[in-house]
């Protein structure tokens, strides 16, 4: 047993790897204030102009997935190492950008119609009768809320 674990701790692959892991660790770091730096850019941009980046959104993208390579390397879940020892993380292009499109639809509604009364939601019918309703009105029993 003890010369088993003699020669895993001289492992120098094992060793390496380390080294490996202290550089993605503080680039992943790196990373992270990239992605929350593009958010909050992209967020500015949609405050102003109603519409996001196609260039800081894929640059977000393939900070995100890089990052998610570098975790998966430094927790043992994969012996790939990310960039730059393998290729950039591909881009997707998103299927629709509900947020954005959403967005600007509500501003054409709201600039070509006022807000009223029928835009907010009622929870309650307002043709039914309510107890407290029936006790103001003459004429009527309390107890079961009908006409006497």
């Amino acid at each position: 047993m003890e010369q088993q674990t003699k020669t895993y701790l001289l492992n120098s692959e094992t060793w390496i790897r380390l080294l490996y892991m202290i550089v993605f660790g503080l680039l992943s770091i790196l990373a992270r204030i990239v992605v929350w730096i593009v958010a909050v850019l992209q967020f500015l941009l949609v405050l102003i102009t109603g519409a996001d980046n196609k260039n800081l959104r894929d640059l977000g993208q393939g900070a995100s997935k890089w990052t998610y390579q570098a975790f998966l390397f430094l927790t043992f879940n994969s012996d790939d190492k990310p960039f730059p020892f393998s290729h950039w993380p591909e881009i997707e292009e998103p299927e629709d950008n509900g947020l954005i499109a959403s967005l600007s639809s509500d501003e054409e509604e709201s600039s070509s119609e006022p807000a009223g009364v029928d835009d907010v939601p009622a929870f309650v019918d307002n043709d039914t009768e309510t107890v407290d309703d029936a006790e103001s009105k003459p004429g009527t029993d309390k107890e079961t809320n009908k006409d006497s």
